[in-house]
């Protein structure tokens, strides 16, 4: 797998992951591009306007959703990340337009990896990992402010 597909392949793993969590076959493009970190979102921006472009992902408005030659692509991608196959029904024009999607996305430059194809491939795992401390920090920001509420009031009642 190429460098280019191999971060065509993460940026498909992400809108799949917001796909997943909403149970929604479609996710705002702006709330994906807000989720990853700032340094990032121009390279984001960009690769998931390529993979409009070429067919793999459809917009509607401000959402975006996979598209079939998406999920062609996705369920040749995935297996090759470690992740979960899709199931996907083939048939005789399945390999030509798979075949062709990839090798548009060979030659598409808003593919060239930003860094390290190492460092891409990590975003969906550090993604991961910052909602998990948001999602865990919410409990400690609730109490504090209720330890804070709670003292306010003892103040005024011993007034």
């Amino acid at each position: 797998m190429s460098d280019r597909v191999a971060v065509a392949g993460v940026l498909l793993e992400l809108v799949r992951a917001r796909l997943a969590r909403s149970g929604s076959n479609k996710t705002s493009r702006t709330a994906l591009h807000a989720s990853v970190p700032v340094g990032e979102r121009a390279s984001v921006r960009r690769g998931l306007a390529a993979l409009i472009d070429h067919g793999v992902l459809a917009m509607s408005g401000e959402d975006i959703g996979f598209t079939v030659k998406g999920r062609l692509v996705l369920a040749r991608v995935l297996p090759r990340r470690g992740r979960t196959p899709l199931a996907v029904q083939h048939d005789d024009t399945s390999s030509t337009v798979l075949s062709s999607v990839l090798a548009a996305i060979d030659l598409d430059e808003r593919f060239d990896p930003k860094g390290s194809v190492e460092e891409v491939q990590s975003l969906p795992a550090r993604l991961e990992v910052a909602r998990s401390l948001r999602r865990s920090s919410f409990p400690t920001k609730w109490l504090t402010g209720a330890t804070c509420l709670l003292a306010i009031a003892a103040a005024w009642a011993l007034r």
